[in-house]
């Protein structure tokens, strides 16, 4: 399974520790650490500031002036690594990236899918972790299709569906409801499954032959793209 890469902008310089809580920090030459709340080991690793790192947040979703200066503002970047077996493991590093934000990093991103959250925006797509993946996908729109990014790090073939089928929205939150299925309920990612999409009825997988990346393209999902196809 792959890993998820956190980037995390922070105020201590990469030379610096990052205090977590009143007893924990990560020290600078940290290669591995557990945050408190979390039994998910993360390998860590310190990067120096990037130059314009709000332009990578503002490619996600609309953040204040406040927000980008606070990010533009970061001394350097922590990168949390690590894998997520189960529902339980994802519920844990939320709460682990939650720490994170508590503690001064202005933000996460979140390498495999390209999503990238201020403190207040994760937050409020996170709510009441009722469905912790949330936060973890992204959305990619082909001329017809619309396709999350983000699934291969769970093991995961990445979904779509026809732009015909409702607006951008309402495509976005059935392709949630029936990730949050395939990974928190562990309904099968088989091709020929039948899928609950809640008030939007069901579904059925259906293994695609194309994929919107290229193989060679860090975004192309080794496990697949599975398309849902609305039963009468």
């Amino acid at each position: 399974m792959n890993k998820f890469v956190l980037a995390f902008p922070i105020s201590a310089n990469a030379a610096e520790s990052f205090k977590i809580t009143e007893t924990m920090d990560i020290k600078p030459d940290a290669n591995k650490v557990m945050i408190p709340g979390c039994s998910v080991m993360f390998d860590v690793v310190r990067n120096e500031a990037s130059v314009g790192l709000s332009d990578i947040f503002r490619e996600h979703r609309e953040i204040s002036a406040d927000e980008a200066k606070t990010i533009d503002a970061h001394k350097s970047l922590l990168f949390l690594i690590g894998n997520a077996k189960s529902a339980d493991d994802l519920r844990m590093v939320n709460v682990a990236i939650l720490k994170m934000l508590s503690a001064g990093a202005s933000g996460v991103y979140m390498q495999q899918s390209g999503s990238a959250w201020t403190v207040d925006a994760f937050r409020e797509e996170l709510g009441d972790g009722e469905f912790p993946m949330d936060p973890w996908l992204n959305f990619v729109e082909g001329s017809d299709t619309l396709y999350t990014l983000g699934m291969e790090c769970f093991g995961l073939p990445d979904l779509c569906m026809g732009k015909s089928l409702g607006s951008v929205d309402e495509l976005e939150d059935i392709l949630s409801v029936v990730a949050d299925s395939l990974f928190v309920d562990g309904v099968s990612s088989k091709s020929g499954t039948e899928v609950d999409g809640g008030e939007f009825g069901k579904f059925t997988l259906r293994a695609e032959s194309k994929t919107p990346f290229a193989k060679d393209s860090p975004e192309f999902n080794k496990q697949g793209v599975m398309r849902l196809v609305k039963k009468s």
